[in-house]
């Protein structure tokens, strides 16, 4: 008996880790499209980037970083309405000024 109520605990436990997992990506859906878009921009800027995220929730931008990609990196969070600011020693934030708690990690990769 005790083992089937650890077993029922346990289960009840990892369902709701699941359903809490699934609402955080679902709330941060349009962050995740964002994310597509602006790896879609860069790469059409002529940079290697991908779409990353790190669990549960958190996507960013990884970029293979060469000379001038601060520039592109610029021109593409410009024309997106988006601010580019430095975030030593990882690469760079995009934030939108529209929104305080807004901003996607664009890592240098190697």
């Amino acid at each position: 008996m005790f083992r089937k109520s650890l077993f029922s605990a346990s289960l009840r436990h990892t369902s709701q880790e699941m359903i809490n997992n699934l609402k955080s990506l679902e709330a941060r859906r349009d962050d995740f499209e964002l994310v597509e878009g602006l790896v879609a921009d860069t790469r059409g800027a002529g940079l290697d980037a991908q779409a990353m995220f790190r669990p549960p929730a958190t996507p960013y931008v990884s970029v293979r970083v060469h000379t001038g990609a601060e520039g592109v990196l610029q021109q593409v969070a410009t024309a997106r309405g988006l601010s580019l600011a430095e975030n030593f020693p990882a690469g760079w934030l995009l934030v939108n000024p529209n929104k305080s708690t807004f901003a996607i990690e664009v890592v240098a990769a190697e």
